[in-house]
C-alpha cells in the first residue's frame, strides 16, 4: 500500500472509495484539511500583531519626555510700575502766631538789697531810650515787627480772660432757675418718673432725699449730688430722676445767665 498523507484529498477520496459520498462526513474531511491551514494562518497572524502592535505603536507615537526646568533668575520686573503711590496729604501750615520784641520796665521798689533778684534789676533810661523794642512787662524776642503782631501782656490778659469765664455757680441769683411749667409740672414729673425701689420698700424705709445739682447758663443739669439720704437705693432713684429731667430755665444775674446751684427735696413715702 503507498504511503498517503493523512492530511491530504487523496487520502479521503481512499477511505471513501466505493461508499456514499453524498454523505456529510465525507464533505467534512474534503475541507478539513482547508480549515486547518486557514486557522494556523490566522492563528499565526494574530499572534505577530500582539508582538508587533505596541511596537508599531510606540514609533507612531513619539514618546513624551517630561523635563525639568531649573530657573537660575528672575524676569527684571518692574514691581514699582504696578504699585501704587502713596498719595501724601498736603500739608497744612499752622499759622505762626507773631509776637513783637518787647524790652521789659521794672517799677522802682524799694527793697533790701538781700531781696533783689535779677528781675527786679531796673534798665536804665539810656537803655530803654536807645532800644527800639516796645515797653512791655518782659523782656521778649519776638519773631515779627508787624503792627498787628501782638505783645505778651496781651496774651497774659487773652488768658485771665478764658480762666475769668469759668464762673463758679451762684447759690442765690435775682431769678431762680425754674423747671419748665412751675412747680406743679415738677411735682408731676417726678411722680410720674420716680420708681420706689423695691429694697426701701422691703426695709420699710421713707423720708426726703436732698439732692443739689447745677443749671448751666443753657439750663442743662449738671453735677448732681446727694447731700442727704435715707439709704435702701432711695438716694441712687433721686438722682437718677434728676439726671433724667429736661432742660430748665436758666438762673439770671443782673438780666444776664448765670450757673446756679440748685438744692431740691425728693420725697419717698410708703402707702
Amino acid at each position: 500500500m503507498p504511503k498517503v498523507n493523512i492530511f491530504s484529498d487523496e487520502w479521503c477520496d481512499l477511505v471513501f472509495e466505493g461508499r456514499n459520498q453524498e454523505y456529510g462526513a465525507f464533505v467534512l474531511r474534503k475541507l478539513s484539511s482547508r480549515r486547518h491551514r486557514f486557522a494556523m494562518i490566522i492563528t499565526l497572524v494574530f499572534f505577530l500583531l500582539a508582538f508587533t502592535l505596541p511596537g508599531l505603536i510606540k514609533s507612531i507615537i513619539p514618546e513624551r519626555k517630561d523635563r525639568n526646568v531649573e530657573v537660575n533668575a528672575l524676569a527684571n520686573i518692574d514691581l514699582e510700575k504696578n504699585k501704587k503711590k502713596d498719595i501724601e496729604p498736603p500739608k497744612i501750615e499752622e499759622p505762626v502766631e507773631k509776637i513783637k520784641s518787647t524790652i521789659k520796665f521794672t517799677p522802682p521798689v524799694i527793697k533790701d538789697d538781700v531781696d533783689v533778684k535779677d528781675e527786679d534789676i531796673m534798665k536804665t533810661q539810656d537803655e530803654v531810650n536807645d532800644s527800639k523794642l516796645a515797653i512791655s512787662a518782659a523782656d521778649v524776642k519776638g519773631n515779627s515787627d508787624a503792627p498787628d503782631a501782638k505783645d505778651l501782656s496781651d496774651l497774659n490778659q487773652a488768658q485771665k480772660q478764658v480762666v475769668e469765664e469759668v464762673e463758679k455757680p451762684f447759690t442765690v441769683v435775682e431769678q431762680m432757675p425754674e423747671f419748665p411749667g412751675g412747680d406743679e409740672a415738677r411735682v408731676k414729673f417726678l411722680r410720674d418718673n420716680m420708681k420706689y425701689p423695691q429694697m426701701a420698700k422691703e426695709s420699710g424705709i421713707s423720708g426726703t432725699v436732698y439732692v443739689t445739682f447745677v443749671v448751666s447758663k443753657t439750663g442743662q443739669i449738671s453735677d448732681v449730688k446727694v447731700l442727704r439720704g435715707i439709704g435702701g437705693g432711695c438716694d441712687e432713684e433721686a438722682v437718677r430722676v434728676v439726671r433724667a429731667m429736661p432742660g430748665w430755665i436758666a438762673g439770671k444775674q443782673n438780666g444776664k445767665a448765670v450757673p446756679v446751684q440748685f438744692n431740691l427735696p425728693i420725697k419717698f413715702t410708703l402707702q
